[in-house]
């Protein structure tokens, strides 16, 4: 049911829908998460192999095309794919492709790809721990995975305002974003774009929230050492994950990203 809800919702609301300019827009949307694995968008060689999970309209998928590797995208959306390709015919990218696939239902091969990214997708799957661990299966020994979350403390005060909004407004999600425009954005012009910024922050019917700590876990059980972060830790420690994420709350950082490591081969999971 959980999947069927976000394709519906994607098909509405296709995320990010960005309006990207020129190459270097492209070049510059990609260059923080490529930094969390010490590359440039350019960087990436011709023998290597990209997955972006969850792809959504494809403007880090496109960024990490600009190198020379072959880079996939997946996604449940039709109409998120449909831009993704719009998107990398405008800028002539010949060493991407895209897939209609759920990331926690897929048929790709195992220990495959050399880097894969997951930005902003885990959190709206029905089992984020689970849909980690499936893409970890694809990863090869000495890959990169790249993951963005939603933190569970910072995002607190997000999920607040989407519990108000659902005591006034209930399912009804169109309604749902022009009251989230009105009452916390003093009503700005709703442009198409906006609508889908605000749909996806305030009206998406699938949200998780989860801490550091927890990722690291998932690290821990499938093999990943803990490489880079955006923004940083203090440290992994106990009191220094602690200090860290009561720092992002109280600068209303909402969201993380973290990278890892593949160290080894995984035991056959059924």
């Amino acid at each position: 049911m959980g999947s069927e809800q976000i394709r519906d919702f994607y098909e509405n609301f296709p995320y990010p829908s960005k309006k990207i300019k020129s190459t270097k827009s492209l070049y510059n949307n990609a260059a923080w998460l490529t930094a969390l694995v010490d590359k440039k968008p350019n960087d990436f060689k011709k023998n290597e192999r990209i997955l972006d999970a969850g792809c959504g309209t494809a403007e880090f998928t496109c960024g990490f095309a600009l190198g020379k590797a072959k880079v996939l995208g997946i996604d449940i959306s039709e109409r998120s794919l449909a831009k993704a390709k719009a998107l990398a015919k405008r800028f002539n990218l010949k060493n991407v492709s895209f897939k209609r696939m759920d990331v926690l239902d897929n048929n790709l091969p195992r220990e495959y790809f050399d880097y894969i990214f997951a930005i902003g997708v885990l959190h709206h799957t029905e089992n984020p721990k689970q849909a980690f661990s499936k893409l970890v299966r694809l990863l090869k020994p000495g890959g990169f995975i790249v993951v963005g979350l939603y933190n569970r403390y910072s995002r607190m005060p997000v999920m607040l305002k989407r519990f108000l909004l659902f005591l006034l407004a209930g399912n009804d999600l169109e309604k749902r974003v022009a009251l989230a425009n009105k009452l916390f954005y003093n009503s700005k012009p709703l442009t198409e774009q906006r609508k889908i910024w605000l749909a996806d922050k305030y009206a998406n019917p699938l949200e998780k929230t989860i801490s550091f700590n927890e990722v690291l876990q998932w690290f821990r059980e499938n093999n990943i050492e803990f490489y880079k972060s955006k923004p940083p830790v203090e440290s992994l420690s106990r009191i220094g994950l602690f200090i860290s994420q009561f720092s992002w709350m109280l600068q209303g950082i909402s969201f993380f990203s973290i990278s890892g490591r593949k160290v080894g081969k995984l035991a056959s999971i059924t």
